[in-house]
């Protein structure tokens, strides 16, 4: 996991470094063929190629032959430059400059100690000094410095001043802000009103959002009590086994079929399964009781305490051991449970859903799940239907705000390009791709142990 992280920060900094303007732009070498010219400067191969790897990576280009949108980036990143200098964007107080050295910095020092971690061998002085040492070096080995990240904060706090100019204030309103969710609101629902299965998987598992949220919701605390492990795995081990015989029951065969498709090895077998005693549901209630009998003194100490009148949230503090509990949210809220839920345990899903729990407030009895015995409050009903929360609404008022930069931005250029002097050398152009092409087809027939890992 570190190692993509350091990737991606790597590429992020690569990326910042290779958009800075003009009195950042690294010197090429001149053989490089140009492959286009703004102004009488020319756009190389070589800063391409430099440029390339990010674009991939930010899944801007698909792969790296795609040199015409690279040169297209490059030459917008010199009319960009060009218009923002005219303009006097680029120009900052003293104070400005203060506070880019100082975001700067912090962020140079995070890099380094982020890289530091995954490279340190101990925990001494030492060793975090000579992994430090280690973290710039590498660093500077991949062209990345405190100076081209300076560039690169201030480079970008001059096209926030561009967007700004070109953006004239703008906000979206409360109306196109509504618009939009009457719009998409209907998708959330139409997929996810019957299908609480795709409801979870999508948004709980996949982490997207929803606009829409299923009716039947009902959001539960708890108190876990982890119980005596080897009991609890006694139930697991039952419940697993009576599992298993039911997805396994033969069809009915007839004596004289069976005999005619028998053979030593299945005779076996099935000797050694009649040997297994099978599994029935008196002997799983049986094991779920010794879970409860082994924890009786203490449940039976946090009803008598919930019955005088104790808080269920405080004795939560006291007696679980559900990590998810110390959350605020959850403790909040309450995890959300739905009867056709399939993220949570079934015993949890049962438990909420028991006949203990009629209305908000209400209290189940123990249960024993997975991982121990569990105590449930039916917390509240989560509210169902399309609801306008404040995590939408920013969603979406950041969705028209970047419709609407595309859109100042693609008029903004097509006048600035037509200022400008700017010409694409199209056989050179063609040439790369060409070149790149080949490259990736010598790659592909290469035998997998002849290609290094990335």
């Amino acid at each position: 996991m570190k190692r993509t992280r350091l990737t991606a920060l790597v590429m992020g900094l690569l990326l910042m470094a290779t958009l800075a303007f003009a009195e950042a732009a690294p010197v090429t070498a001149p053989e490089s063929p140009a492959l286009a010219t703004v102004n009488g400067e020319d756009i190389t191969k070589a800063q391409a190629d430099e440029l390339i790897p990010a674009l991939v990576n930010y899944q801007y280009i698909a792969d790296a032959s795609d040199y015409t949108a690279t040169v297209d980036f490059l030459v917008r990143q010199k009319v960009l430059a060009k218009k923002i200098s005219d303009m006097g964007f680029d120009q900052f107080t003293p104070e400005e400059l203060t506070a880019f050295e100082q975001e700067a910095q912090a962020e140079w020092e995070a890099a380094l100690s982020e890289y530091a971690d995954y490279i340190q061998s101990d925990d001494s002085e030492q060793a975090r000094a000579h992994a430090m040492e280690q973290a710039a070096a590498f660093y500077q080995t991949q062209g990345l410095t405190l100076e081209m990240l300076l560039n690169s904060v201030k480079n970008s706090a001059a096209q926030d001043k561009m967007t700004g100019y070109l953006m004239g204030g703008y906000q979206p309103t409360e109306e196109e802000i509504q618009a939009i969710f009457e719009q998409v609101g209907p998708v959330y629902q139409e997929k996810y009103e019957s299908d609480i299965q795709t409801y979870e998987y999508m948004t709980r598992f996949s982490g997207q959002t929803s606009w829409y949220t299923p009716a039947g919701y009902r959001g539960i605390i708890h108190i876990l009590l982890t119980g005596d492990q080897e009991l609890v795995n006694r139930v697991r081990t039952l419940e697993a086994r009576f599992e298993e015989q039911q997805q396994q029951e033969p069809a009915e065969e007839s004596a004289e079929e069976t005999a005619e498709i028998a053979s030593v090895e299945t005779v076996g077998e099935a000797a050694d399964e009649a040997a297994e005693e099978p599994v029935t549901q008196e002997m799983i209630q049986a094991a779920r009781q010794a879970v409860l009998d082994d924890k009786a003194d203490v449940i039976t100490e946090i009803y008598n305490r919930l019955d005088s009148g104790e808080s269920f949230e405080n004795l939560i503090g006291e007696y679980g051991e559900d990590p998810g509990m110390t959350v605020p949210d959850n403790l909040e809220n309450g995890y959300p449970v739905h009867q056709d839920s399939i993220i949570w345990d079934p015993a949890f899903v049962t438990g909420a859903f028991s006949d203990k729990m009629i209305q908000a407030g209400d209290v189940s009895d123990p249960l024993v799940g997975a991982n121990g015995i569990h105590i449930l409050k039916y917390l509240k009903d989560i509210p169902s239907g399309l609801i306008m929360t404040d995590a939408i609404h920013e969603e979406i008022t950041q969705f028209l705000t970047g419709a609407r930069e595309n859109e100042v931005y693609g008029q903004a250029f097509e006048g600035w390009m037509a200022e400008m002097d700017i010409v694409y050398h199209q056989d050179a152009i063609d040439q790369a791709i060409q070149e790149a092409a080949a490259l990736a087809q010598s790659v592909e027939e290469l035998p997998p142990e002849a290609v290094e890992n990335p």
